[in-house]
């Protein structure tokens, strides 16, 4: 059998996968319709799931790769459901940020329309008019910590943590197609992920200037046109600007993931598991922490994290941004007894 002649039978495999395709689309279609008219709601998490874990489990009896199929699958999934219902989703970009890599990885198998806004406050704001369902935001680095931005905005705002999602960070050099290692000269990126990369740059690229951008996408971006300036960012950067991976996973770090949260003001049925998120003051006394905590203690209740942040117009005074797992609804009621201050933000289940 020829070359072209296995090219040719692929083409038509394609052709019957895109036959299919449509003919699926058509089907999820045909039950939407049935479903607004029994006033049924259209979302199907459980059934989905099932679906899902069916198509990986027979995959896997096939010889494929499961983790590949049910991404495969997951985009199918969310090619079906924008003929069903439009789930608009916000995220920091611009586009081949891993803000979008978890806006993906969260929002795939529903077909969301992923809209890319300059900055953080844009994504909040988006989120309290009601322009978008969603918004995904980084909350914290494995590595460098919490963000202060997203804690101030989510104390500031009145939108709901409805989910978490993770992403593990592969952070590549990326340069124009063509370019040499000795050829890079300066070197672009956002500075979490050139603190993330230092004994890299230390030991590789040590003679190059190295320059602050206002993110990973933008730095590749940039790039990606000009000579001699390569950039830190994620693979799925290099395939949407055109740029060329020269060196891959060069974080200082293997275990390095990023955690996002996703705000909104509607509960995200298909999430995995339960924390609660709250925001808190306690007065500038002695105890006043101990005394706010103590409750979780009691009742043997895991805290997630704890973090404290300055209070903007208030110098020297800090609040309190926590996680628990669990919802005790008594907790929370001795949690605001005992502080000056509580700010529920919402329970919320993990998406993978």
């Amino acid at each position: 059998m020829s070359l072209e002649s296995i090219r040719r039978q692929i083409d038509e495999v394609d052709s019957e996968i895109l036959k299919l395709l449509k003919r699926r689309v058509e089907l999820v279609s045909a039950i939407g319709e049935l479903k607004r008219k029994l006033s049924m709601p259209v979302s199907d998490p459980a059934r989905e799931a099932n679906a899902l874990a069916r198509i990986v489990s027979e995959a896997r009896a096939q010889g494929l790769d499961a983790e590949l199929t049910a991404l495969a699958f997951k985009a199918i999934m969310g090619l079906c459901k924008k003929v069903q219902e439009k789930t608009r989703v916000a995220f920091l970009g611009p586009r081949g940020t891993f803000s979008e890599e978890a806006a993906l990885k969260a929002f795939l198998s529903k077909g969301a329309l992923l809209e890319p806004l300059a900055t953080l406050s844009g994504v909040f704001d988006a989120v309290e008019r009601g322009s978008v369902d969603y918004g995904v935001v980084p909350i914290e680095n494995s590595i460098e910590g919490f963000v202060g931005e997203t804690l101030d905005l989510l104390a500031a705002s009145d939108v709901k943590v409805c989910g978490e999602v993770e992403v593990r960070v592969n952070l590549n050099l990326i340069a124009k197609p063509g370019t040499k290692l000795e050829d890079i000269s300066v070197v672009l990126s956002h500075p979490q992920a050139l603190s993330q990369c230092r004994s890299f740059l230390r030991r590789v690229l040590h003679n190059v200037e190295v320059r602050e951008c206002s993110s990973t996408a933008e730095a590749v971006k940039k790039a990606v046109s000009s000579d001699g300036v390569a950039a830190i960012g994620s693979s799925l950067a290099a395939a949407i600007y055109g740029g060329e991976v020269l060196m891959r996973n060069i974080e200082d770090f293997k275990d390095n993931c990023t955690r996002f949260l996703i705000v909104g003001q509607k509960k995200i049925e298909r999430a995995i598991g339960c924390k609660t998120s709250v925001i808190f003051e306690v007065p500038n006394t002695p105890g006043s922490l101990y005394k706010a905590l103590s409750p979780f203690a009691l009742r043997g209740i895991n805290l997630a994290c704890i973090v404290s942040r300055p209070i903007k117009d208030r110098p020297w005074n800090y609040m309190f941004y926590l996680e628990f797992e669990g919802d005790d609804e008594k907790c929370l009621e001795e949690l605001k007894e005992r502080t000056s201050y509580v700010k529920i933000l919402g329970t919320f289940g993990k998406l993978n």
